[in-house]
């Protein structure tokens, strides 16, 4: 009876809990928050246990106050919805008790940065307070890492040579200041410390690798749950340690006089994420050399009171992944100078059929960084043009590469390469007229003259050529081969030549400007095509006349041949005549 009354008890608690703060719908394994609720001053499994997903809903809001929340669940606050922190603690389990175990839900370990020099490698120091005599130390890696290659070395001692997941040190008569151990890896690998043992022969007494003082140490581990937020997430003096922290598109995270421990870097996944750090909000033990890492124009205010994990973890980091340089022709050889944070970096590519080009083939890069001190140091990478050559600007033309030189390198996921390029138009086609008055007439073999006129509204010269049809037909003009003309940017030019006429009847020239093969959109660089006015073509008077003339000319030399044939026969005597004819016969 009492089981049962306890049971009935805690339903109308819950019940009553619901009613007065909002509605929490559940659907499998996720809880959906889509009205405004409050928890305030509760154990977070105490009335809401947190498990699968949790997920905050467009017009949904969930308050967090003045409470401890030992979060066991991702979290998704969708565009929309809201969730508060408020003077409350949201932990994955982690706690500064010394002896307690690692907990595998939180990133409890510590890690290099892969310096070897003495000043800037990875120590740690091991508590000896209290303890006398002779002890070990064992130190494991985060992960099961192997220390191969790795060295140790404690105070002034010569390196230890490491090995396997863990490490044993024996110490005798300690004292109360504690024993600092550098450590480096192999090559530039870091060197991680998840916990460690200290055993005196009495007692065993675990540290987790959070909890030692340690200098040129970052955190480490992994995140077992996230926040994503889509939509706002506000945090008022309250702290958020060891859960991963992810900014979707349009989402936004205000913190204000708030702690992230074990927590960054908080991702900011696309370029409307944006995070405001303000009033005296401070990162610690971040997982990676960065405390935020932001696209490349994803909003990051940092406020003057902020501070940062600090040392070799830089407050913000600012990539580049996937960018691509697009140009309107093919096989454009490019390099891209200035990468890295020295600028000494060069990558060279050429682009596709598509036309674009992939910088330092598509890998992420670093092209902002907000360094723990306050200064930022930002990428200026230019792109130099190696070769950019078409059927306009061939190497024999004397013309030289487009798209210029030493072009700034945008932040831009793409970059279109346009400049120092030609773009030719039409400015006019037309026949050209003998006299005002005279009609647009044209006599079979003879030609009529066409006047071209082209305009060059780029910044690049061009060497081009056009082609004409008859436009009635579809057959091609005879205007003597193609008619090509050499100009530069900014110009106007026409060439002038001669239509002759195959056909009789009212016909116009269509004449198109042949563009580069090696374009990828054919009027990239302009072109196209233009119509003359027609031109009545007929057969010509000369022509006409001409046959009568020859026919006559040939008769009357045939005549005078036949007479003078005829009178030097005639004055030949009978013998003359037979020998005449015997020479015939």
């Amino acid at each position: 009876m009492s089981k049962r009354l306890a049971t009935i008890q805690a339903l109308v608690i819950i019940s009553s809990i619901l009613i007065t703060t909002g509605n929490v719908s559940g659907q499998s394994d996720e809880t959906v928050i889509d009205t405004d609720v409050i928890w305030d001053s509760y154990d977070f499994d105490d009335y809401y246990p947190c498990e699968g997903k949790l997920r905050i809903s467009d017009g949904g809001s969930l308050t967090i106050r003045d409470s401890f929340v030992d979060i066991g669940c991702d979290i998704t606050v969708d565009n929309g919805g809201i969730l508060h922190l408020h003077n409350s603690i949201v932990s994955c389990g982690l706690t500064d008790q010394v002896g307690s175990p690692s907990n595998s839900d939180c990133p409890s370990g510590i890690m290099g940065y892969g310096y070897w020099d003495e000043d800037s490698r990875s120590s740690f120091m091991v508590p000896t307070e209290g303890i006398g005599g002779d002890f070990t130390v064992t130190m494991y890696s985060v992960g099961g890492a192997s220390y191969y290659g790795g060295q140790a070395f404690v105070g002034d001692s010569e390196a230890i040579s490491l090995n396997g997941t863990e490490h044993t040190f024996e110490f005798s008569d300690a004292n109360d200041e504690g024993i600092w151990i550098g450590l480096i890896g192999y090559g530039q690998a870091p060197v991680s410390v998840s916990r460690i043992l200290i055993e005196t022969g009495t007692e065993e007494i675990i540290f987790e690798g959070i909890h030692l003082e340690r200098t040129n140490m970052m955190g480490a581990g992994s995140h077992e749950f996230e926040i994503l937020v889509n939509g706002q997430m506000q945090l008022d003096s309250s702290s958020l340690r060891g859960v991963k922290v992810s900014v979707g598109s349009e989402g936004e995270v205000v913190a204000n006089s708030s702690v992230f421990g074990g927590v960054g870097p908080i991702v900011l996944a696309s370029d409307s994420s944006s995070i405001h750090i303000l009033g005296n909000s401070t990162f610690s033990d971040s997982l990676d050399d960065h405390d935020i890492r932001g696209t490349a124009f994803s909003e990051i205010v940092w406020g003057e009171e902020a501070s940062g994990s600090g040392g070799f973890t830089d407050r913000w980091e600012r990539r580049v992944v996937d960018q691509n340089i697009i140009f309107d022709a093919k096989g454009v050889v490019f390099r891209v100078n200035g990468l890295g944070i020295e600028g000494g970096s060069s990558f060279e590519s050429f682009s596709d059929d598509s036309g674009g080009g992939l910088v330092n083939g598509g890998g992420e890069r670093v092209v902002q960084i907000g360094w723990s001190n306050g200064t930022v140091w930002n990428e200026t990478a230019t792109v130099e043009i190696l070769s950019y050559r078409t059927g306009w600007n061939p190497d024999s033309s004397g013309i030289g590469n487009y798209g210029g030189s030493s072009i700034a390198l945008s932040w831009n996921t793409e970059q279109s390469i346009r400049q120092n390029t030609p773009f030719i138009e039409w400015a006019s086609l037309e026949i050209i007229h003998e006299s005002e008055e005279s009609d647009l007439v044209g006599h079979m073999g003879d030609s009529v003259q066409v006047k071209a006129s082209f305009t060059n509204s780029g910044t690049a010269t061009a060497s081009f050529y056009i082609s004409c049809d008859i436009l009635q037909t579809g057959l091609d003009a005879d205007i003597g081969g193609y008619q090509g003309l050499v100009l530069s940017g900014g110009d106007t030019d026409e060439i002038t030549f001669g239509w002759r006429g195959g056909d009789t009847g009212d016909l116009s020239l269509e004449c198109e400007v042949l563009t580069p093969t090696q374009l990828v959109v054919d009027d990239s660089f302009g072109g196209g095509k233009m119509t003359t006015e027609s031109v009545s073509w007929i057969e010509g008077a000369d022509e006409e006349g001409l046959p009568m003339i020859s026919i006559l000319v040939a008769i009357v030399v045939a005549a005078v041949i036949t007479g003078f044939w005829l009178v030097r026969r005639s004055s030949l005597d009978p013998e003359d005549h037979e020998s005449e004819y015997s020479k015939v016969v």
